[in-house]
């Protein structure tokens, strides 16, 4: 069954993870659209369209304004947001085949299951994630910050299944991302006219721990369980430190 719904991603250096995540939604979609940043080095767009997307190119500066240039590029109104590193699972399919025959909402969330060095994680920050993934292009889009722009709506149903996240494959692969996230929410924080100072820093990244490490009960999966909540603590204490320098860089007036 072909829904009339157009799957959208973005991408730069993944072909690895494309090869994955294309083939989860070959032949039930009835678009799937890839916008490949311009300083991709790899074979993504080679990967893309062998896969019968459509790719196209365009400069990024937020993921939130290139999923909504995407989407506006989109054939279909309805667009589902997947990411390079997500899969889409056959009772996710379902779950959205049944909430587009007759929609109720705008936008809809999904389950997100996470997994960190291939073991899923059932505790902590990432145990419990539900974002939105579909929408309505003519009633809804992404809120453009920095860091992970939300998509906006009037109101915001949920579906069944879930959607596979293989986002902590390696450190190697993932410390550039805690740098980069750190980086745009100091941004966005900056931008709100906030401060901070070394007890600001220390203070939010040791609560960021002990939330996703004891009160979430990270504790319970295992060693994966506590590198992701000591990598969520050391992005936090960059971020408000990022914000310290750039006050006194550029103090406010």
């Amino acid at each position: 069954m072909t829904v009339p719904v157009s799957v959208l991603l973005i991408a730069r250096d993944e072909e690895a993870q494309l090869e994955q995540s294309l083939p989860s939604v070959s032949g039930w979609a009835g678009e799937t659209l890839v916008v490949i940043d311009p300083r991709t080095a790899d074979h993504s767009r080679e990967v893309a369209f062998a896969s019968g997307a459509t790719v196209l190119e365009h400069e990024y500066v937020s993921s939130a304004a290139q999923y909504n240039w995407g989407a506006a590029r989109c054939r279909h109104d309805w667009v589902f947001v997947l990411d390079a590193d997500e899969r889409v699972t056959g009772g996710l399919r379902a779950g959205i085949e049944r909430a587009l025959a007759a929609p109720r909402h705008p936008a809809y969330a999904v389950r997100r299951v996470n997994f960190a060095f291939g073991r899923r994680l059932r505790f902590g920050d990432w145990g419990h994630d539900r974002i939105v993934r579909v929408f309505d292009r003519r009633a809804a889009r992404f809120d453009e910050r920095a860091v992970h722009g939300a998509v906006r709506a009037a109101s915001v149903g949920r579906l069944d299944g879930e959607l596979e996240h293989r986002s902590l494959r390696s450190l190697d692969q993932y410390l550039p991302k805690v740098h980069e996230f750190a980086r745009r929410g100091a941004s966005d924080l900056r931008r709100a006219g906030r401060s901070s100072g070394l007890a600001v820093a220390i203070t939010r990244a040791e609560w960021r721990f002990v939330r996703a490490y004891f009160l979430r009960l990270g504790v319970l999966d295992g060693f994966p369980g506590l590198v992701v909540a000591i990598l969520a603590a050391y992005g936090t204490f960059l971020k408000w430190t990022m914000v310290w320098e750039a006050t006194r860089r550029c103090p406010r007036p």
